[in-house]
């Protein structure tokens, strides 16, 4: 399927319910309540009319729905905002997505530098803590994403923000649910190419013998008989159906005087690999709330989470079990006839490795906090809030002794490296509340002083000639091999001030400023102002506007700054000293860091222009906003110092230059049947965005950031630069390229590439659709995603019909090279040099994915009857990732380069298709009980 047509179709979708709607013009035959839609606009909540800035907000009932299992809650949030980016870049159980907002981008090797900032009920969270949180524990999440929305967080806020509001206590008995779900995940049939079968390969190596490229002679009829006897499908040796489950048991009540909120939960993956335990997760939350006098109100949190995985290594190598899913060739045994591994053609047999080389992880979250608050009269209170998290990970990796993987790693008696670390982060905050009313004017302000800090330290110690294979104990071991270790500690000190005004909600003026300290900056640099001002009008309120079918129209303008260091380490202000041991003596030296006294926050400027427009009672509502964000000193490890062979001995963070982004983005949600028994609605958004660099550090005008991609003055960042391929010459099959000067030449050279622009990392839009729809006791529920305009180097593409690898396994797209005079639209004539790095393989990463589907039934209590102590009952079945439409070879949404360069920097996200996890198809069954 065309993915274009699939974009459009996703337009389509978006706007086909209000043309259906319009053809509705009976009135509801439901009664109808309209509640006050409230909305959590940083420090403050606000009446959905009386917001002036850009938010998106999504309650957790909608989340539920999708069902999703370990994946959690980030890969939930796709296409559910608009202005929001997920990428589920990896099937992995319990591995978050990539999170953008409004394309935040940081080139930063730092983990998490482009990720939002998170706070659940006040605290701050990285996005690991935050994909953690049960869905069934959230009450609504919300998009923070203009200055006027963000500013209230000042240094921490350029990248946008995702508020989560879990679930509190309700007045009223206790309402008691059991949410329970089975169901199993697989990997999809590989998209847009199919790999070869023992008799496709064998024909293709003879062929490359034919040609020379194979130096070994041409198979004869009782070897090709052996070898067809021996065929087999590797991913059938490697992968398996993971099973799922999950448990969830809440409680939720309260009296006049006090209310409650607890959970308790289990689930689990067991991943698509073999043998391996993939992912476990046991939590518990328990918030409560009291009211001690007519003034003062207390309240505390407690959360726990404990995570196991186990996994194997799936970094771009024969070591991934993905690359040999592909690379080994179907012929090859597991075992050689002796009964030890085959090595394969990798060297290294992935079925030794799965069972001898092995990571597993415990992290263990605990975080609560309590708080009070006073009120001294009517519309003046003050509260005190003490929040904290503490985070336990412990990591082992573990090389068994006496194993084929051992050998070839160089160390036979095995090898154990256990890893602990801990992370622990405070957030003390005071605030004052002031709200006026004078007739139709209102007055709110807040006041509020902060102060957290974060505290992390590892200790990681490898030994080696372990005592026996299944002794994994790091003590154990007789020799100590290496010891690091690692402390940091970072604190933040912030006032803020805002102050709203609101006429009969119909004109809204809101303006913040908050100051920030940092500790990661230098002493000039310590502190930064950051400020908003917004305004809204609602025309529908003015008296000349008489239009009926219009609820709302309000327009909305905002403008603010907001900072970010998130890509700045502790102590890169500073010049550091490193210890080691050389022999057996201590030594020391300069870090590869170099420290820089004036790096200063990375800022961001932000402007926005909206609308909403709610029509027909609430039943139609579009948002639409234009926006332009111009970032600016973001943050890069310059390298310096060259030394002989290209390569650099040190590197300092700078304030490498100014990113400027514009976009649009609209959301539109239709009710276009509301009645008794039957309720159908559609649900549409779309972001469009478009990037330039303005500046780069000094006099550069371009930066290499991965070798693939650059940021360049007037492109995109991550804009790529190679070699333009010119296709393949049609009387000789001569790989053919263009030189800087436009020529076409025969001759590959690495000099000859260049920018092009255009194509990036970045997707130019994105977004998701869907719809609900109810009868009766039947419901349904379908989600689509979407993207368009991003690139992506495909080396899995590019490996699958490289001839020069004619001794591992291949697609069937191989066989597609020159053999005569006059071929088109085939691959060059083969040669022992392969394929060369150019455009060729830079594919578009545009597609469309068919998200989830979810089918229920809902027995109610006239069904149940009133002698069984059951208010409801749900029955549903749920599938995720059911479809995929692209053009791209493979997953364009892994096309992350593998987790491991990621966090160690050394390929821009996205940038790179290699082997990483692949997305899995889902299938649950599931009861939902309310008691």
């Amino acid at each position: 399927m065309n993915v274009k047509l699939c974009v459009l179709s996703a337009g389509v979708m978006f706007f086909l319910g209000q043309s259906a709607f319009a053809q509705t013009t009976k009135k509801d035959t439901a009664n109808t309540k309209v509640i006050d839609e409230i909305v959590v606009v940083g420090v403050q909540k606000k009446k959905k009319e009386e917001v002036t800035q850009a938010v998106s907000v999504v309650s957790g009932e909608e989340l539920t729905r999708m069902s999703a299992s370990s994946t959690g809650i980030t890969n939930m949030l796709q296409g559910k905002m608009s202005g929001l980016q997920v990428s589920t870049n990896s099937g992995k159980p319990g591995e978050p997505g990539s999170i953008r907002i409004r394309g935040a981008i940081n080139v930063s090797s730092t983990l998490g530098a482009s990720d939002p900032l998170f706070v659940v009920d006040g605290v701050y969270m990285t996005q690991r803590q935050f994909n953690s949180i049960p869905p069934t524990d959230i009450e609504s999440v919300t998009e923070l994403k203009d200055a006027a929305s963000t500013a209230v967080y000042g240094a921490r806020a350029a990248n946008g923000v995702i508020v989560v509001t879990t679930k509190r206590g309700k007045l009223g008995k206790p309402a008691i649910t059991y949410d329970t779900r089975f169901g199993f995940a697989y990997k999809p049939k590989d998209i847009n190419f199919k790999m070869m079968n023992t008799a496709q390969k064998i024909q293709f190596e003879d062929e490359m013998s034919t040609i020379g490229i194979n130096p070994n002679p041409l198979y004869t009829e009782q070897e090709k008989a052996q070898l067809l006897a021996q065929d087999h499908d590797w991913s059938k040796e490697i992968l398996r159906n993971s099973s799922i489950q999950y448990h969830n048991l809440s409680v939720r009540g309260g009296g006049d005087k006090n209310s409650y909120y607890a959970s308790i939960g289990y689930d689990s993956d067991s991943g698509i690999l073999q043998e391996l335990e993939g992912f476990k997760r046991y939590n518990a939350r328990f918030n409560f709330d009291q009211k001690i006098t007519d003034k003062m109100k207390l309240g505390f949190d407690f959360g726990i989470v404990n995570v196991k995985t186990q996994d194997q290594r799936f970094s771009y190598n024969a070591l991934s079990p993905f690359y040999s899913v592909y690379s080994l060739n179907p012929y090859e045994p597991i075992y050689n006839p002796n009964g030890s591994f085959n090595p394969t053609t990798n060297s290294i047999n992935p079925i030794d490795l799965r069972r001898n080389e092995v990571t597993t992880d415990w992290r263990t979250r605990l975080s609560g906090q309590v708080f009070g608050t006073y009120e001294f009269f009517k519309g003046l209170s003050f509260k005190s809030t003490f929040g904290t998290i503490y985070d336990l990970r412990k990591n082992k990796y573990v090389v068994r002794k006496g194993s084929d993987i051992a050998k070839v790693y160089g160390y036979p008696d095995g090898s154990i490296r256990d890893t602990r670390s801990d992370f622990w982060t405070y957030v003390f905050n005071n605030r004052f509340d002031f709200t006026r009313s004078f007739g139709q004017h209102k007055v709110s302000a807040v006041a509020a002083f902060e102060y957290s800090q974060e505290q992390f330290g590892s200790l990681s110690g490898t030994k080696r000639v372990m005592l026996g294979p299944d002794i994994t104990d790091v003590g154990s071991a007789a020799t100590p091999f290496a010891v690091t270790g690692n402390t940091t500690t970072t604190n933040y000190v912030s006032l803020l001030g805002v102050v709203d005004y609101n006429y009969a909600n119909r004109y809204i003026v809101s303006g913040s400023i908050r100051r920030d300290g940092n500790s990661r900056l230098g002493e000039g640099n310590k502190y930064g102002n950051f400020w908003s001002a917004s305004a809204a009008w609602n025309l529908a309120k003015e008296s000349f506007f008489d239009v009926p079918f219009f609820n709302d129209v309000k327009f909305r303008y905002s403008i603010g700054t907001t900072g970010n260091i998130s890509a700045l380490a502790d102590y890169q202000n500073l010049i550091s000293i490193v210890s080691g041991d050389y022999g057996l003596d201590p030594t020391s030296g300069p870090s590869n860091n170099v420290g820089n006294k004036n790096l200063k926050w990375e800022s961001k400027t932000s402007q926005n222009l909206g609308v909403d427009f709610v029509m027909w009672n609430n039943r139609v509502k579009l948002s639409a906003e234009v926006f332009k964000d111009d970032r600016k000193d973001f943050l890069y490890a310059i390298p310096s110092t060259q030394y002989e062979g290209g390569g650099y001995l040190f590197s300092s963070v700078t304030n490498a230059g100014n990113i400027e982004i514009k976009g649009f983005e609209s959301e539109l949600n239709i009710d276009i049947i509301r009645s008794k028994d039957i309720d159908w609605s559609v649900r549409g958004n779309i972001s469009m965005l478009k990037y330039n660099v303005k500046s780069l550090y000094g006099t550069n005008t371009q930066l290499s950031l991965d070798g693939y991609t650059f940021m360049s003055i007037g492109n995109e960042p991550t804009v790529f630069k190679m070699v333009k391929s010119a296709g393949v010459d049609p009387t000789n099959g001569d790989a053919l390229y263009y030189k800087l000067d436009g020529s076409i030449t025969n001759v590959y050279s690495s000099g000859d590439a260049q920018f092009l622009p255009g194509k990036s990392t970045l997707p130019s839009a994105y977004g998701g659709f869907g719809t609900t729809f109810r009868y009766k006791g039947f419901d349904l529920n379908a989600d689509f995603s979407f993207q368009t305009g991003g690139y992506s180097y495909n080396i899995v593409g590019q490996n699958l019909v490289d001839f020069s690898a004619y001794n591992q396994n291949l697609s069937t797209d191989a066989f597609n090279y020159w053999k005569n005079p006059g071929d088109k639209d085939v691959l060059p004539k083969p040669n022992v040099n392969g394929l060369q790095t150019t455009d060729q393989f830079l594919q578009k990463t545009d597609f469309v994915r068919l998200r989830s589907v979810e089918i229920g039934y809902t027995f109610d209590k006239k069904f149940l009857g009133e002698k069984l102590p059951v208010n409801s009952i749900r029955v549903y079945g749920s599938g995720q990732n059911l479809a995929l439409w692209t053009n791209f070879t493979g997953d364009p949404e892994i096309a992350v380069a593998s987790e491991t360069q990621i966090n160690n920097g050394a390929f821009i996200p996205g940038a790179l298709s290699l082997y990483n996890y692949p997305n899995t198809r889902t299938f649950l069954m599931g009861v939902q009980v309310n008691f």
